[in-house]
């Protein structure tokens, strides 16, 4: 083992509510490292191969390429390690502690801190009401995004560390399994219960609940849905639920209340729905809904509400009618706990500490949906290890749940590909093939694709500048501001000898060297320099 540069936290990992080391994996898939790039990603999180198809991949909104041109693809080589790295070594384990562990609920979160606090030597247990583990994984996503058998290779590897599913075994009241025997209990259930629109004609018997309907054409009982199909609400669950019903024939208007730049579903699968004959009405509110289809009135954006998004308004005597044969409604889901009442907030979700996830009966603890509502599978992994973290400690042991898998080995940043490298684009099969069916709609890249893929990450952990701005020259522009989506600047709170509050490199560490602010600065106040680090032993 050699030398190398220090290491600091890069922005992707800093976004990924897991702490995955996004930059350890690049690098690894980069040099060809496929076993060691899984076993990296599986450092952080026990749902490779899901994440890899079906993460929203905060990671790629914060990486730092986007200042030379376009994000990495770090879900897709996430997905390249997971399906390329060959199976998964077994994860060492502690001698077991005589503890027992239930947990409520089979999906992202539960499974997550099974697998965890397996390791930790602890049995566990986890209750799954459904025929099938899984989750929202099985049953809330469909299966041209997340196919069976991905959540099956997933859940297989967690159950082969020790961990029990008991499936169709609903869970009525969590603290009773505390007097059952077990010595910790984890909610982890779902958000599976829909919020209403409070309009006319909803609770009319072509009128689906969205989460229902994936739920439904996941297990084989796909409605009949008509013709026409209208989808209410802008999330991604929306947008499943339409692109689903193209899927089984029907013409599809999807109708959202704000403007695209407001709505909540991810853009690569608002894009994905328009190519594949989905139509959104943006601005439009539901009214009522009768047999001839959902009356909508426009709406226009007013000020700005509580979630930071533009309110909207009605506009006056514009109500249209939209035709549907079926109406699914998609507006958002609401938490349903197996516990006592005192346990619950007002809007369902699941009362605990802060830090530790615990409710305030001893033993009982909650996360994921049941404490955030609603969330993503890499919120939901991360709630895992954080009630892993904490059951563990309860239960007497160090609450130090992760092993490092992957090899050390001493590395120099390599210069990355050049500015203007395109991002390689995803394979995708082709329109006709994907509404005719439910095939994975996105393939894979090969090999060679991800390594020259990998080759754009400009390796932030290893590299580092000193920023400096000359407060005389600076005239508070803020172009510098403008141009750096990595926060390096900030305004100062006093004033130059010009009468300006001028720039300050607040955040040096987030530099990644463009030179986007020094090229922009009509003042020449900018410096950016190169910076070499004291050495140190680090894992790539």
């Amino acid at each position: 083992m050699g030398a190398s540069i220090s290491r600091k936290t890069a922005p992707c990992q800093q976004a990924c509510p897991a702490g995955v080391d996004v930059p350890r994996y690049v690098r690894h898939v980069r040099d060809g490292r496929l076993r060691d790039a899984l076993a990296v990603v599986r450092e952080r999180i026990p749902f490779p191969l899901v994440c890899g198809a079906a993460c929203f991949h905060p990671c790629e909104a914060r990486c730092a390429r986007m200042q030379f041109d376009a994000s990495v693809a770090i879900r897709m080589l996430k997905r390249v390690a997971a399906e390329q790295g060959g199976a998964p070594e077994a994860r060492a384990a502690l001698p077991a502690s005589g503890r027992q562990v239930a947990i409520v609920g089979s999906g992202p979160c539960g499974l997550t801190a099974a697998w965890y606090l397996a390791g930790q030597g602890h049995r566990v247990t986890v209750f799954e009401a459904l025929p099938r583990s899984g989750g929202m994984l099985r049953f809330g996503i469909p299966a041209y995004r997340l196919p069976d058998g991905v959540i099956d290779a997933d859940i297989a590897a967690i159950e082969a560390s020790g961990v029990t599913i008991r499936t169709s075994t609903r869970i009525v009241a969590a603290d009773a399994l505390l007097a059952d025997g077990f010595d910790a209990v984890l909610i982890a259930s779902g958000a599976w219960r829909s919020a209403k629109l409070g309009i006319d004609g909803e609770d009319a018997p072509h009128v689906l609940d969205g989460l229902a309907f994936l739920v439904q054409v996941n297990a084989g009982n796909a409605p009949i849905l008509g013709e026409r199909v209208v989808v209410v609400g802008g999330g991604n669950t929306a947008i499943d639920a339409a692109r689903v019903a193209r899927r089984l024939g029907a013409q599809v208007v999807q109708v959202y209340r704000r403007s695209r730049a407001e709505m909540p579903a991810a853009p690569e699968e608002i894009e994905a729905a328009l190519e594949e004959g989905v139509r959104i009405e943006y601005l439009q509110a539901p009214l009522r809904i009768d047999e001839r289809g959902v009356t909508c009135v426009r709406m226009a954006l007013g000020e700005r509400d509580a979630s930071g998004r533009a309110r909207p308004e009605p506009v006056a005597g514009s109500d249209a009618l939209v035709p549907a044969a079926t109406v699914i409604v998609a507006i958002g889901q609401q938490v349903e706990l197996p516990a006592a009442a005192r346990l619950r907030r007002q809007d369902g979700a699941a009362v605990v500490d802060g830090e530790t996830l615990a409710t305030a009966t001893p033993g009982l603890f909650a996360a994921g949906d049941a404490v955030l509502g609603p969330a993503s599978i890499i919120d939901a992994v991360a709630q895992g290890r954080r009630a892993a973290k904490a059951i563990d400690r309860f239960l007497g042991g160090t609450g130090s749940i992760d092993r490092d898998a992957a090899p050390a080995f001493a590395t120099q940043p390599r210069p990355p590909a050049s500015r203007g490298t395109p991002r390689h684009d995803y394979p995708t099969i082709p329109i006709a093939q994907r509404l005719a069916g439910f095939d994975t709609a996105q393939s894979a890249y090969d090999v060679p694709t991800a390594r020259r893929e990998a080759m754009r990450c400009l390796s932030c952990d290893l590299r580092h500048y000193a920023v400096a701005v000359n407060p005389v020259l600076c005239k508070d522009c803020g172009y510098c501001q403008e141009v750096c989506t990595l926060g390096v600047f900030t305004r100062s709170s006093r004033f130059n000898s010009a009468g300006y509050l001028p720039a300050v490199a607040t955040h040096p560490d987030r530099c990644m060297g463009c030179l986007n602010c020094l090229y922009i600065c009509p003042d020449f106040a900018i410096t950016v320099t190169p910076q070499a680090s004291a050495a140190s032993v680090a894992q790539t």
